[in-house]
């Protein structure tokens, strides 16, 4: 498993009118409020790749990943956000057909200024917070790959906080509760697959501080250190998924 990845990554997000799944339909005004449900995951494959699937709060949450590649949708009826991140450096961001280019190695702080008016208004991301909220604290795995995603996103509009309390939350702890969900057909087995995990997570930690901490005088570079430590920590995460085969529980 890959330790490092390079401060340069590319992203898609665009945010199309209506909603892909025309089954969700706003409130209608009047109508009885109702007990916010816990939320409901589904994790799968699609093509060989891990997949994630969440549903909150009236917000659907779906995640691919692959080795060098993490694919995020979030939406809420009449409004989407889709990413898509990598290790190439390039970043291209669209919003109701208008898209920009962006190379990560250009000065992030003006990078992260042109996504904030792209994406300003956006009634996914508002939903989001909500779905992240109601996350917090919690042990469940899905919920943690949920929180690095939110992490991801918000490293890209210039705010740091989210991985802050990434880097305190998803550092691996030794669980038999994942061994158990694991597959052992596999070659590696589930404690070789989680013990690689837990270094290279903390190897990306050390990393992230390191960069947070020598760097912090450059405009926009703490949210550049951000952005890389939560891309890391979902590739690293589904390639825990991939290696044990399956979602740790």
């Amino acid at each position: 498993m890959g330790r490092r990845l390079l401060l340069g990554i590319a992203l898609v997000m665009g945010i199309v009118t209506p909603s892909a799944w025309p089954e969700a339909a706003a409130a209608k005004p009047g109508a009885p409020r109702t007990t916010p449900t816990a939320p409901a995951f589904t994790s799968g494959w699609v093509n060989g790749e891990p997949t994630l699937r969440a549903e909150a709060r009236g917000v659907r949450f779906f995640k691919q990943v692959s080795r060098e590649r993490v694919s995020i949708r979030v939406e809420v009826p009449g409004d989407r956000i889709e990413v898509e991140a990598d290790t190439k450096g390039t970043v291209r961001i669209g919003r109701n057909g208008t898209f920009l280019r962006l190379q990560m190695q250009d000065r992030f702080e003006a990078n992260v200024a042109r996504i904030q008016k792209l994406t300003a208004g956006s009634a996914a991301l508002d939903g989001l917070e909500g779905f992240a909220a109601s996350l917090e604290g919690q042990d469940r795995q899905e919920a943690r790959s949920v929180m690095t995603s939110y992490a991801l996103l918000h490293a890209l509009r210039g705010s740091t906080g989210p991985s802050r309390s990434m880097a305190r939350a998803v550092t691996p702890v030794a669980s038999s509760r994942v061994v158990r969900a694991m597959a052992t057909t596999r070659e590696e087995g589930p404690y070789t697959c989680w013990a690689e995990f837990a270094t290279t997570m903390d190897q990306y930690l050390v990393e992230f501080n390191s960069c947070t901490t020598d760097y912090w005088w450059i405009p926009g570079w703490n949210a550049a250190c951000a952005f890389q430590f939560s891309l890391q920590g979902e590739l690293a995460f589904f390639w825990l998924i991939s290696c044990s085969g399956g979602m740790p529980v």
